[in-house]
């Protein structure tokens, strides 16, 4: 059976809101405060963390959002005296949360984990959403997207990775992957000017939307990191936004080739058509 990749955000994450939805998400449960804490704290969590509730923390009984991940956990950019380490879990501490969000990058593993913490009774204001504009705001957009294939041996096997770089409407970029074996414990990310984001994954594939905008001839060092139980692949490019909606600096464009090709968005989902076969952005064939 054919794969059938929709990148939901491509079109649509323009329309959204570039804040947190915090009513898509359940308040923690008060393991620590006998009521004092509930329908306080939310934490809108990366791929691959698990929340558990507010709980004391081992070393004192300090009240605590209690998460953890798939390795052991090494670092945390909150201040050292507002977290505990335990394993695979971290104790972040609730006095380390004072304003209504607070973002929190957590290493586990050796991948960094970035997410957002509520606090209902925190200072200042939540994240605005709706359309206004940024610095780097440019209107209405065409839709580009670029492409690349690497293969890279995984657990002695070699696995063919197909990604794409879309530059949406609204001037975010939408980042693709795909892999064609099953790899086990996989975690992919991406890695844009030194900053990790985890990549919501479903199968085989994965994708990722920024909230930040950027400008033509923005020059953008990336890599894509799907780690692996034991190790990651890594894939290294360099992408200029824009370039004349040609393929990035030094790569190949292997998905979609030909004179005879046109796009197409249909509900939301942009596809490619070649002599009458349409494809959707990762190059496999839509029947």
């Amino acid at each position: 059976m054919k794969k059938l990749f929709f990148l939901t955000a491509l079109l649509c994450a323009s329309m959204m809101s570039w804040g947190i939805d915090w009513n898509a998400y359940d308040y923690l449960g008060d393991g620590a405060g006998e009521g004092a804490y509930s329908n306080k704290y939310k934490v809108a969590a990366a791929f691959g963390q698990t929340v558990v509730n507010i709980q004391p923390s081992l070393n004192g009984g300090i009240a605590s959002i209690y998460t953890y991940f798939s390795a052991a956990v090494t670092d945390c950019s909150l201040a050292t005296d507002q977290f505990a380490l335990n394993g695979a879990g971290i104790y972040l501490y609730l006095s380390a949360f004072s304003a209504k969000e607070t973002a929190v990058t957590v290493t586990a593993g050796g991948l960094d984990y970035a997410f957002t913490v509520f606090y209902a009774d925190g200072t200042g204001e939540v994240t605005p959403g709706g359309d206004d504009d940024d610095e780097h705001g440019q209107g209405d957009l065409t839709p580009a997207t670029y492409y690349g294939q690497s293969i890279k041996p995984v657990n002695g096997t070699d696995v063919v990775f197909d990604w794409s770089i879309t530059r949406n409407a609204d001037s975010t970029l939408t980042f693709a992957i795909s892999w064609d074996k099953e790899i086990q414990g996989v975690v992919p990310q991406v890695n844009i000017n030194e900053v990790y984001t985890t990549m919501p994954c479903v199968g085989r594939e994965a994708h990722f939307t920024t909230s930040a905008t950027y400008t033509d001839g923005e020059e953008l060092t990336i890599f894509f990191l799907v780690a692996y139980t034991g190790n990651a692949a890594r894939i290294d490019l360099t992408y200029t936004v824009g370039s004349s909606n040609e393929k990035p600096e030094g790569i190949e464009n292997t998905v979609v080739k030909g004179t005879h090709t046109r796009k197409v968005i249909e509900n939301g989902t942009l596809y490619f058509i070649k002599d009458g076969v349409r494809f959707n952005v990762l190059g496999t064939e839509v029947r």
